[in-house]
């Protein structure tokens, strides 16, 4: 590798900073927020050396970078935890599975045990109730669309595969409930 293939970046805390606020201000999303400071990290993380990495200066753009991260993930979250609050008290499972769909199942979870502190023991014995009913419902469908035994055809019985999986998860989390 000559001197001519190389590129050198520098970088200071207050650059990645002003950078962090500046994605912060035009990601079109808090997704987008999210993922272009998740970009960064591994841009980075992957550009430095082992020996930049030591410095007490990548140190602290490490520190920055995930600060903002730490940020952007509480942010999507909150939005998240609303966003499935509404869909719960709606009994809207579209909604509720396309929470589902992009958070992983232990996020998914946190959602839900952040938006059920919203509802009061009557609501959650509602919505207990309606996910067992749902679930127990998506399972006839699918046995029967199946036509053999102890097999399941979600696809056949029109049953989107996300909305049974998300609603499994909310029976699971409800039935845990006190």
């Amino acid at each position: 590798m000559t001197a001519d293939d190389v590129l050198s970046l520098h970088f200071t805390v207050e650059q990645v900073e002003g950078f962090c606020r500046h994605l912060a201000s035009h990601a079109p999303g808090s997704e987008q927020h999210l993922a272009a400071l998740t970009a960064l990290q591994t841009f980075v993380a992957s550009g430095a050396d082992a020996g930049e990495q030591a410095r007490p200066v990548y140190q602290a753009i490490r520190q920055t970078v995930e600060r903002h991260l730490d940020q952007a993930r509480a942010v999507l979250m909150q939005q998240n935890v609303q966003c499935l609050r509404q869909a719960l008290e709606q009994r809207n499972v579209s909604a509720v599975a396309a929470l589902y769909r992009p958070l992983s199942r232990s996020g998914f979870w946190e959602a839900l045990t952040c938006a059920a502190g919203a509802f009061d023991d009557t609501a959650l014995s509602d919505l207990a109730r309606w996910s067992r009913q749902w679930v127990e419902e998506a399972q006839r469908r699918g046995e029967q669309a199946s036509g053999f035994p102890d097999a399941i055809d979600f696809h056949k019985a029109g049953i989107d595969v996300a909305e049974y999986t998300a609603m499994s998860d909310v029976q699971r989390f409800t039935a845990g409930l006190p």
